[in-house]
């Protein structure tokens, strides 16, 4: 194993990601340069278009301008003849000379363009090969660092006693034992795996073991045909018999510990060979007077007189029901066993040993067989025969079939002889449930039962979080029109007359102290007086008043309660991959961990 101890330092059981980010600041691609744009040829070519255009009317003028300068110089005078004939040499040029020389330039200007244009192309190339050789250094650095950078890392549990394991399938318990199992036999351990599946789930990491040349021993029962009580005292055989045939059917609710003397009386009277279940079988038939001195078989006359007078004939037939219960137990025991030891208990520089229950065998005799290596390998461990240098630990795979009072004192046997114990349930429920936190650390595998993985989820624990618990969105539209009009209209008249007449008369008689002259004296006056009036008026009012109002309101409001809900999810567990587990350790402050332990994922 010198080879798997150099990869790997510690215990692990899988594989848990902490890859940190890898950042690669990425190079933008050169920018493709833009054709230049021919912008002088195009004014160029806009010149020698209209000189084009314009050639026939100039030669009409220079026509007229020769002509104005032969009349000149015949008629009036040949120095004043000159300017008509600069301006025909004028004329001339820009007919012929004007647009030939745009041709040249434009000519000219195309080349001086095209040059550019493959300047710029080349610098163009230059820039993208150096872009790409500069993009292949950083692809290579990049792969380095990510090579570098393992994202996977060995987990493990920080407890060194007991671990149980729940859930799973036989391709996750397969890898989890391969993982487990190198990485503590790297480090010097002793591994004991009890196999009672029936799935051979050990056998990755027996076949590896076996490809690093380390010692280990391996027996399939009832394959092989070895005996599992070789090497056993009476007493042992007593107990073992006694409490695998209980085990294996709980509803007898006799007394253990009669069966158990019987099985050791027996047994005791068997010293002529080693005991075998072949023979106790038929130490059991000669009690029960089954058997003639001639039928004895692998009895010797001995052992056969010995156990004629083990019991008296009134406690032969009182205890007659429980000798044919065991006789029946022990029958089917001998039919699938042999006389060959049982390898694996010797020696203590073995690495692994491995009992695994046989998958040929029916669930019947595999039930009888099943309980009783757990109690060949209890007894055995309370005996102190697994002994050795390093670590030692005990793995039972299957353990759903084991009752908790055998599980627990099991559990209390590997303490008090210094073994980890490594319990592997298929299911978590009847005495996986009742055992349930009774390790130091658990894992939990998938738990396809919904039921199970709720009381993994519950076993995991709960948190306090904040969610939503309400959401409420209004939204409202208030419009409001109001509209007023007032006419108001008025026609008053008015018509007065007045008619008077006024007469006045006033007289006046005086009179002496004796006698006195009436006279007459006073005024009258008369006139007559006429007054009249007329009003009238008309008075119109109207009046319009208009108003309107809209508005709009929205409001949203978000309310939060404070829960208490799984830290992990049971949808989780019931989904979790075959490899992928979730690891509890009260130990780990990081606790609960998801871990794999697909062996692809570790080193390679």
């Amino acid at each position: 194993m010198a080879e798997v101890v150099a990869t790997r330092e510690a215990e692990q059981w899988g594989w848990e990601y902490r890859g940190r980010e890898v950042v690669v600041v990425e190079q933008p691609a050169p920018v493709v340069p833009a054709v230049p744009p021919p912008s002088v040829l195009a004014g160029l070519e806009a010149k020698r278009t209209t000189a084009e255009r314009l050639r026939p009317v100039l030669t009409w003028v220079l026509v007229g301008a020769v002509v104005a300068t032969v009349v000149v110089a015949a008629v009036v005078q040949w120095l004043l003849a000159l300017v008509p004939a600069a301006v025909a040499l004028g004329l001339a040029w820009l007919c012929w000379g004007w647009p030939d020389m745009l041709r040249r330039s434009t000519v000219k200007e195309h080349q001086l363009w095209l040059a550019s244009c493959v300047s710029t192309m080349f610098t163009f190339e230059r820039d993208v090969q150096a872009w790409q050789e500069d993009l292949r250094e950083r692809e290579r650095i990049r792969s380095l660092e990510i090579d570098a950078v393992r994202p996977w890392v060995p987990v493990g549990p920080v407890t060194k006693e007991r671990v149980d394991l729940y859930g799973g399938t036989a391709a996750g318990w397969r890898a989890v034992l391969l993982a487990m199992g190198t990485s503590l036999m790297s480090a010097g351990g002793r591994l004991v795996v009890l196999d009672l599946t029936q799935g051979s789930v050990v056998e990755p990491l027996q076949r590896l073991a076996e490809e690093h040349g380390a010692p280990i021993r391996a027996s399939v029962v009832p394959e092989h045909s070895v005996n599992p009580l070789a090497g056993l005292s009476a007493d042992d055989i007593g107990v073992v018999v006694a409490e695998g045939l209980r085990a294996a059917e709980p509803e007898q609710s006799e007394s253990r510990g009669v069966d158990a003397t019987l099985v050791q009386q027996v047994a005791q009277c068997l010293t002529d060979a080693p005991v075998t279940f072949t023979r106790l079988s038929l130490a059991f038939q000669v009690l029960l007077r089954q058997l003639t001195p001639d039928q004895r078989g692998a009895l010797t006359r001995s052992e056969y007189a010995t156990l004629t007078d083990l019991l008296s004939e009134s406690a032969r037939r009182s205890a007659e029901a429980r000798l044919f219960r065991l006789a029946a137990g022990v029958q089917r025991l001998a039919a699938v066993t042999g006389d060959e030891p049982m390898d694996g208990w010797d020696g203590e520089d073995v690495s692994l040993r491995v009992f695994e229950l046989s998958h040929r065998e029916s669930e019947l005799t595999a039930g009888l067989l099943r309980h009783l290596l757990f109690q060949i390998a209890m007894v055995r461990i309370q005996r102190g025969q697994l002994s050795g240098r390093g670590e030692r630990i005990v793995v039972i795979a299957g353990a759903d079939a084991l009752a908790r009072p055998d599980l627990e004192r099991f559990d209390s046997i590997c303490r008090r002889n210094g073994l980890r114990l490594v319990l592997l349930f298929a299911h978590l429920r009847d005495s996986a449930v009742e055992v349930l936190g009774g390790g130091d650390a658990v894992l939990f595998m998938r738990l396809g039962n919904a039921k199970e993985a709720e009381q993994a989820a519950t076993f995991i624990g709960r948190q306090h979080r904040l969610v939503a618990s309400q959401f409420t969105y209004s939204h409202g539209t208030n419009t409001s029109t109001s509209t007023s009009d007032s006419t108001t209209r008025g026609n008053s008249a008015s018509t007065s007359d007045s008619v008077g007449v006024q007469t006045s008369d006033s007289r006046q008689a005086t009179f002496g102290l004796l006698f006195s002259r009436r006279h007459r004296s006073g005024s009258k006056s008369s006139g007559e007086q006429y007054s009249s009036s007329t009003t009238g008026g008309t008075s119109w009012s109207e009046s319009t008043s208009t108003s309107a109002s809209s508005g709009t309101t929205e409001s949203t409001s978000i309310g939060y309660q404070r829960t208490y809900e799984y830290s992990m999810e049971p949808t989780v567990l019931q989904g979790l991959s075959p490899t992928a587990f979730v690891m509890v350790d009260p130990l780990d402050p990081a606790s609960p961990r998801l871990g794999d332990c697909d062996p692809r994922l570790g080193p390679p």
